[in-house]
């Protein structure tokens, strides 16, 4: 483990995902606080050399700010309304966050059906890769106006897994409300060779009225990555500096390779 975690800190391109319960505070609205300290943590990797892709969930959690709604709709109308309205207000907040760091920011909205047609899985690499040689940090999110699977399943842990494998990145960093997996008696799970039925078996969480995702759907898109032969961290993205450690190679979260 610790040879795998050392590696860590050889690694260039790190595709980083934050989902919707990191970037929301109790009430269910954007917390600003928290997305400066995640804008921060990519910036201060940015500025060391290594590249760095953040593939963002929040679109809807904005929109439904934004809407002045209380409740998650529970129709795929009304989903991907708070989405378009949601995505313009994300998009604004990173590129002034970022642009205060001197870092310019590129909005790309993908789907997972999108990166399975060869043409455009190629026009999507090409356009990351011109990107990331520019030192543009690209900003994903699943286009959640006109997808309707991952608008229901995953809070875009499948997308970030698919676009590592995609450009070939160095690892994938997955941040959680949670400081990776937990064993039946509540301890960090700190290092998983195989994703199998028992390591599932062990996420016993709900998914949030943000969210959709949860740490089955973390397991399950970080072996994914693992089988491309990419190291992912489930981490807590609500700790100050956890990029930072993770490309530290400190033990924190939850490693995951495959053998």
């Amino acid at each position: 483990m610790k040879e795998t975690r050392n590696r860590l800190k050889e690694a260039k391109r790190i595709v980083v995902k934050v989902g919707s319960r990191v970037l929301v505070d109790e009430t269910g609205k954007p917390d600003h606080e928290r997305i400066f300290t995640l804008v921060s943590g990519i910036a201060a990797a940015h500025e060391t050399g290594h590249e760095m892709i953040l593939v963002s969930s929040g679109a809807i959690a904005a929109g439904i700010e934004a809407l002045g709604l209380t409740t998650r709709p529970d129709t795929l109308p009304g989903l991907q309304m708070a989405a378009a309205v949601g995505q313009t207000r994300l998009m604004s907040l990173y590129s002034h966050l970022f642009g205060q760091k001197h870092i310019k920011v590129g909005q790309i909205l993908l789907t997972d059906d999108l990166l399975k047609i060869e043409e455009r899985r190629t026009n999507s690499k090409n356009t990351l890769l011109h990107l990331i040689e520019h030192r543009i940090v690209p900003v994903i999110n699943e286009n959640d106006t006109v997808a309707t699977e991952e608008i229901t399943f995953g809070d875009n842990d499948l997308l970030a897994s698919l676009v590592s494998v995609l450009i070939e990145a160095d690892a994938l960093i997955l941040l959680s409300s949670t400081d990776g997996l937990k064993d039946d008696d509540g301890n960090r799970v700190p290092f998983i060779e195989k994703v199998s039925e028992d390591i599932l078996a062990l996420d016993k969480g709900a998914n949030g009225h943000l969210s959709t995702g949860g740490m089955k759907s973390k397991l399950m898109s970080a072996a994914k990555a693992a089988e491309a032969n990419i190291p992912v961290i489930i981490a807590d993205g609500q700790t100050i500096g956890i990029i930072q450690s993770i490309l530290n190679g400190d033990d924190t979260g939850t490693l995951i390779v495959s053998r």
